[in-house]
């Protein structure tokens, strides 16, 4: 989305050609859909503005309707120059200031990450009320004149691409990654994940005993962090514990010691583990990983104990013909769930990566949007020593290799750094790099397949994936000794 002028398309009376006119003012691609009574409130503000004297210049560059990729947080208007941020809610009607509190609060969180002086307001455009949120985070009556000046001390502005400033590192964080992040709540959900937060605690608060929940969805949907928010939020009202795939890291660490009553542990020591009992609350990641004493330890534990104990699980992240056979997200859904949730919005990644990943599973895949594929790579080596030299190549760069061929390319294990495709279940990272070779292969029907690794318990093409769900912003891809393979994946770029 690029800003429009909004004097220009706020003479439009007509919803579909007001319509027609900003998709292509302000070339959005995304099909957002203004309806009349925003245009309305939009048109009435305007026109006091410009009663007031704000010039038609003046009017420049706002975005209008501008949604956070991967949030869904929407703004009506929003200004952004090199020093400020100024941002103005339209309500056509009366609401109560309680709500407009809240949705300022709300806008200046997701702000913030600009780095630049905010000056939010809302105004009920039927009665021209207006009010702000003052540095104390207060909501303040106020008159239009105060929005005048925030408009003309706007005087220059940002002429690019909004999305690009809202960078997915910067609000999509792990815990384990950005321990202080998440401690200082820099974070945000998405609106899928705050409906099944509050849901999950209307819930809880039904319950005086005993209670299972269960979170499923697939990689990248936000399991993981709303699993620690939870428990970050459960852990002020009694002893809270996350079980996690492996032993808790630097960065687990660094929470546990900073949150009171929220401890750590890993699925390995749950059977063994004599404090499992003294918790109130058990909110168990990658659960569909557990041994089947584990999970039976866990369940007993709750059902003596009478602890609350929520459950989350990826059906597409089962990478051995062990864990799909003991299938305890199928066990899960037996124990009598108080409640079960599925995260199934757009994966908490930018949707160019997204649509090129889908692509890559199946060359046929269609999208109602085109993408230049900047943020992607296609290398080609000919023989291992021009594979290794590229991924070093990438690593220099601040690329992740992630290997998917682990166990079966060892000489690629030295630029692993433990980022093998069970070592980062759960956690992104702003730029991967991997590795294809003549495994894989395209079928008839477009769709990618790979030939099954030496251990043959493992399920290879979701090692693959799981492996290339956790970039967020940058994909390179080196392709060793395919030239059919390489042939296949430059049509999706081309």
């Amino acid at each position: 989305m690029r800003p429009v002028n909004i004097f220009r398309v706020s003479r439009i009376h007509d919803e579909g050609l007001f319509n027609i006119s900003v998709k292509h003012e302000a070339e959005d691609h995304d099909n957002h859909r203004i309806k009349i009574h925003e245009i309305d409130s939009l048109r009435i503000l305007v026109d006091a503005l410009t009663d007031s004297g704000v010039s038609i210049s003046e009017l420049d560059g706002f975005y209008l309707g501008f949604i956070i990729p991967q949030i869904g947080k929407e703004f009506d208007l929003l200004k952004v120059t090199g020093r400020n941020c100024l941002n103005i809610e339209l309500k056509s009607q009366d609401v109560t200031e309680e709500n407009i509190l809240a949705q300022l609060r709300k806008n200046h969180h997701y702000l913030t990450l600009l780095g630049k002086k905010l000056m939010l307001f809302t105004v009920v455009t039927d009665t021209l009320t207006c009010y702000r949120l003052s540095r104390k985070g207060n909501l303040v009556r106020t008159e239009l004149s105060e929005i005048v000046e925030a408009v003309r001390e706007c005087d220059s502005t940002y002429e690019g691409r909004i999305d690009r400033l809202f960078r997915a590192s910067e609000y999509l964080i792990s815990p384990d990654k950005a321990p202080d992040k998440f401690l200082l709540g820099q974070y945000f959900l998405t609106p899928a994940q705050d409906y099944v937060k509050s849901e999950l605690f209307k819930g809880i608060s039904s319950e005086h005993y005993c209670a299972f929940f269960h979170i499923t969805g697939r990689p990248c949907t936000g399991k993981t962090l709303l699993i620690y928010d939870l428990a970050k939020q459960l852990a002020a009202s009694g002893r809270t514990l996350i079980v996690c795939r492996g032993e808790p890291s630097e960065g687990l660490e660094i929470i546990s010691r900073a949150i009171d009553n929220l401890d750590f542990m890993s699925a390995d020591s749950v059977c063994t583990s004599s404090e499992l009992n003294s918790y109130d609350f058990i909110l168990v990641d990658e659960s569909h990983r557990l041994s089947n004493a584990a999970f039976e330890a866990l369940c007993d534990s709750a059902e003596k104990n009478g602890q609350i104990c929520i459950f989350s699980t990826d059906p597409d992240a089962v990478l051995t013909n062990d864990e799909k056979e003991r299938n305890i997200a199928g066990r899960i859904r037996v124990l009598g769930l108080s409640g079960e949730f599925e995260l199934s919005e757009k994966l908490r990644m930018n949707m160019e990566i997204y649509t090129f990943i889908m692509k890559l599973k199946h060359l046929n895949f269609q999208t109602d949007r085109t993408y230049d594929y900047d943020d992607i790579t296609v290398n080609y080596a000919n023989n291992v020593s021009e594979a290794h030299d590229l991924i070093q190549y990438f690593r220099r760069k601040g690329f992740i290799f992630i290997n998917a061929c682990h166990g079966r390319r060892d000489e690629f294990e030295e630029c692993e750094e433990h980022f093998g495709s069970e070592h980062i279940i759960g956690r992104e990272y702003d730029k991967v790099v991997m590795l294809m070779d003549s495994y894989f292969h395209y079928d008839e029907d477009g769709f990618l397949k790979g030939i099954i690794k030496p251990d043959s318990d493992s399920i290879y093409p979701n090692i693959f994936y799981q492996g290339i769900s956790r970039v967020r912003e940058r994909l390179s891809l080196v392709i060793l000794d395919a030239p059919e393979l390489l042939r296949s994946i430059l049509t999706i770029i081309d």
